[in-house]
């Protein structure tokens, strides 16, 4: 993933973390040292905002127990079900689809404890390095750029979430939840901090594109102000991003997820990985490796399942992230051609291809399956490595913003800030890639009517990418799309506080749990 190579063991020995949110950070670390010693040069100062990467790339390929964020973000949605070998295939990720989870969900609190661990390392830095480093200002836009964007994925998960800008160094925590209205005034503070001093992504050296830019700030600071609904903050933050040569819109949709478009054009902030160590089965297994891993687990049941996968291009993996009808269907029928046929496939095509779907037979979750097969961040030969163990090595990266998402947030805040001429160029962008020519039958809609063409379009360009459960509930639709997979308004648009958290924090009790999970 970089050029420079920190393992995140160094940072567990070098910063003396104490944090109400990982009993792990809670305890005295293996080799203290005097922070008044450290983050004093500018290589120690780059090792240090690196192993922040690292928190982030361990997070989302969390495969110590498959609770990798990413699965956390997506598995509440419409778009999939969790599948795997069978109902009874990782519990924890199971009964996110249906909203049977509870405050002792073991894959919500690591997403938890992975945001507070890249809180806690941004809030080292911030705290420790020192100012005379010529690299200094660069490192500490980087480490607020972090802490924001950690805080905002807490505050749309948890909503009121324990806060703070200094790490404590007592075993014994006592942080209260805060308000969210005042965590969100923070967020804002450190991305306007840190987009005063970030390059912007064109100016960034070559193999350094993955690094904070500029325009990741600006796309985070406008996705905040849109969750807030200060859609006229929004859309001038956006716009920016838009503007900025240093992105398009990749011409091949289908290639947007391959390694060959690691920090490419349309990538504004991404976490990702390489296949450069070449694994094999003996791991590393607690999330340190730097090849993909949890790719793997989303490509089409083997065992038996779906054979002959080779017939389309693909190779098996162990089935999680089902595409649902649902979504299939939409797909086929409204995506486009050139989004369609990267991001799903029937059953009567694959089978058209020459592939086989052994149903009732193979060793499959076939409750999950609803006869489509997902194509979109799956096991593509190309993006894997010929050293080591295949299936382990993965180069897939994570794109977390990307410009057509960042486009469509735009179009939507226009929309609500009555500028739909803004909007529609947008959105037509967006469209004329995926493979559309005539715009006619929406082109000249406006308000709610217009609104509604950008979240179907929001719906058929991000599907199957972490969006579409976070877009439901901020719109006010999770209720009416998820009722029927057991989804309680009122209860279900936060996570439950993890109770390791109630237990270790003496600033939280029972009675501070979020609404329903008492």
């Amino acid at each position: 993933m970089k050029n420079i190579k920190l393992s995140i063991y160094t940072l567990l020995l070098i910063f003396a973390f104490g944090a109400c949110s990982d009993s792990v950070l809670d305890k005295t670390p293996i080799g203290k040292f005097n922070s008044a010693d450290y983050l004093t040069t500018e290589a120690e100062a780059e090792a240090a905002i690196i192993g922040v990467y690292d928190y982030l790339q361990i997070g989302y390929n969390n495969y110590g127990d498959w609770s990798s964020i990413f699965f956390i973000k997506l598995l509440s949605g419409d778009d999939v079900n969790t599948g795997g070998g069978s109902s009874a295939d990782q519990p924890k990720l199971q009964q996110l689809n249906d909203f049977s989870y509870e405050y002792d969900n073991p894959a919500i609190k690591d997403v938890w404890h992975s945001y507070y661990k890249i809180v806690n390392a941004s809030n080292a830095i911030l705290n420790t390095v020192s100012p005379d480093l010529e690299n200094a200002e660069q490192i500490m836009a980087e480490a607020k750029f972090f802490r924001a964007f950690a805080y905002f994925e807490l505050v749309t998960m948890w909503g009121d979430v324990p806060f703070y800008l200094e790490n404590t160094t007592e075993i014994s925590v006592n942080n209260p939840r805060a308000d969210k209205a005042t965590i969100y005034t923070q967020i804002h503070k450190d991305l306007t901090e840190a987009i005063a001093v970030l390059p912007v992504k064109k100016d960034l050296e070559e193999g350094l594109k993955f690094r904070v830019s500029k325009g990741a700030a600006q796309a985070l600071k406008g996705k905040v102000f849109l969750y807030q609904e200060d859609y006229a903050a929004a859309h001038p933050l956006l716009q920016d991003v838009i503007d900025d040569a240093s992105y398009s819109l990749t011409e091949d949709y289908s290639t947007i997820w391959m390694r060959g478009e690691r920090a490419g054009s349309e990538s504004i902030f991404e976490v990702l990985y390489s296949s450069q160590n070449a694994h094999d089965w003996g791991g590393p297994w607690d999330g340190t490796a730097e090849s993909n891993f949890v790719v793997q687990l989303m490509g089409p049941r083997g065992d038996d399942s779906f054979n002959n996968m080779d017939a389309i291009g693909y190779v098996n993996g162990w089935g999680f992230n089902v595409p649902t009808s649902k979504f299939g269907a939409l797909l086929n029928a409204e995506a486009g051609a050139e989004r369609a046929a990267t991001s799903v496939i029937s059953e009567a095509d694959f089978e058209a291809a020459g592939g086989e779907v052994n149903n009732p037979g193979g060793n499959n979750n076939w409750d999950a399956y609803e006869g489509y097969i997902r194509l979109k961040y799956s096991t593509l030969p190309s993006e894997t490595s010929d050293g080591g163990v295949k299936e382990v090595n993965w180069n897939t990266p994570f794109k977390l913003i990307r410009l057509s998402d960042v486009m469509l947030m735009a179009a939507e805040a226009y929309n609500r800030d009555g500028m739909d001429a803004h909007a529609v160029p947008l959105i037509r962008d967006v469209r004329e890639r995926a493979g559309f020519t005539d715009h006619t039958a929406w082109e000249t809609l406006v308000g709610n009517d217009l609104f509604n063409i950008i979240k179907k379009e929001r719906s058929l360009e991000l599907a199957f990418e972490g969006h579409r459960f976070w877009d439901l509930v901020r719109w006010g639709d999770a209720g009416a799309e998820l009722a029927s997979r057991g989804f309680k308004t009122g209860k279900n648009e936060l996570f439950p506080i993890p109770q390791e958290e109630i237990d270790l924090n003496g600033g939280i009790s029972t009675e501070d749990q979020n609404p329903g999970y008492n």
